[in-house]
């Protein structure tokens, strides 16, 4: 045989090996553990769906603390026993408890040897989950929804002068108590002024929902030009009391997520959506699971583009409208 003819079939066969590596790499389904905070959301079904269009296989297995978070170290235990190729986190609770915090990583109670891919964190670095986003340095990477605060001031200011902003949260979570922090900075630049009104608690620490209504009354009456609904889990999920009862005061809403403008009735906002924050995550969590890079190699991202919602039924009962130039590129919610 001459020196072509085996140059020729050992080509042939290398070719038949890559084919047959790439089919076996295509057929492979995934196991995802999906640790979920509050049921699927947007963000999930946008993860997804980014990864079932893309062409990547998985077995999607739910798993939802349903707002308590005593059901997370079950969980945990239960991913260390199954061992599955990656692990989706939603939220700064759920994160948190996952990987734990560069003050606190702990082999074992965290899950630190699995990729993990997080989404809708408002601050990882303010949450202590990262120093920096350019990477965690460690197994896992992620998305944050929120858009930056001084933006978020910048279209409350265009809509109105900004003397008084109100802020009712959920005292007893992260993310609330890093975004009043955040907000106070903002106020002392800015020059104007911060009226907080965490929701009372009970005995076990957990926030009151009947309590939302007694404190959005208290701070009407300081005339806040806006109420700032802040990327928080309670406040999100009771949505519909904060705005009920701030359009009852004649008091405009403004919030940092999405769901409360489109199925709750907050006045407007600028988001990002969390189905895209979702397709972005399903993004980073195809790069793990293909092997195209690791989890150290992929930096913590938001979203570069933001829709500006409006609600138009809470503009109407508020009579209260966003300037023509605003409505022009914002998505009227009716």
């Amino acid at each position: 045989m001459s020196a072509i003819a085996r140059l020729f079939i050992l080509c042939l066969l290398s070719m038949m090996l890559s084919s047959t590596s790439l089919l076996a790499a295509e057929s492979r389904q995934y196991d995802i553990v999906m640790v979920l905070w509050r049921g699927v959301t947007d963000a999930e079904r946008g993860f997804m769906n980014y990864l079932k269009t893309s062409g990547v296989r998985a077995n999607f297995i739910i798993k939802d603390c349903q707002k308590d978070a005593s059901k997370l170290p079950g969980f945990i235990n239960e991913i260390k026993t199954v061992r599955p190729d990656l692990v989706y986190t939603f939220g700064t609770t759920v994160t948190r408890e996952i990987v734990g915090t560069i003050e606190n990583r702990d082999p074992g109670r965290h899950i630190l040897d699995i990729p993990v891919v997080f989404n809708i964190v408002a601050d990882p670095v303010g949450a202590k989950l990262v120093e920096s986003f350019a990477s965690s340095n460690s197994n896992f990477t992620g998305v944050s929804h929120t858009v930056p605060l001084d933006a978020q001031i910048n279209v409350m200011k265009k809509t109105r002068p900004l003397r008084k902003l109100a802020v009712i949260y959920n005292p007893v979570e992260r993310n609330s108590q890093l975004a009043v922090t955040a907000l106070q900075a903002q106020a002392d630049a800015q020059g104007f002024t911060v009226i907080e009104a965490p929701v009372a608690l009970d005995i076990n620490n957990k926030p009151v929902k009947e309590s939302i209504a007694t404190r959005i009354k208290e701070v009407a009456r300081l005339n806040p030009d806006f109420i700032y609904l802040p990327s928080d889990s309670f406040v999100i999920s009771n949505a519909s009391e904060v705005v009920n009862a701030s359009l009852a005061q004649g008091v405009a809403t403004f919030s940092s997520t999405e769901g409360p403008i489109r199925k709750n009735g907050a006045l407007m906002g600028i988001v990002s959506t969390y189905y895209s924050v979702g397709k972005f995550a399903g993004f980073k969590a195809s790069q793990l699971l293909t092997k195209a890079k690791a989890t150290q190699d992929i930096p913590i991202e938001t979203l570069r583009q933001f829709s500006l919602l409006v609600n138009a039924e809470s503009a109407r009962q508020l009579v209260f409208f966003p300037p023509v130039s605003m409505l022009a590129v914002a998505e009227v919610i009716q």
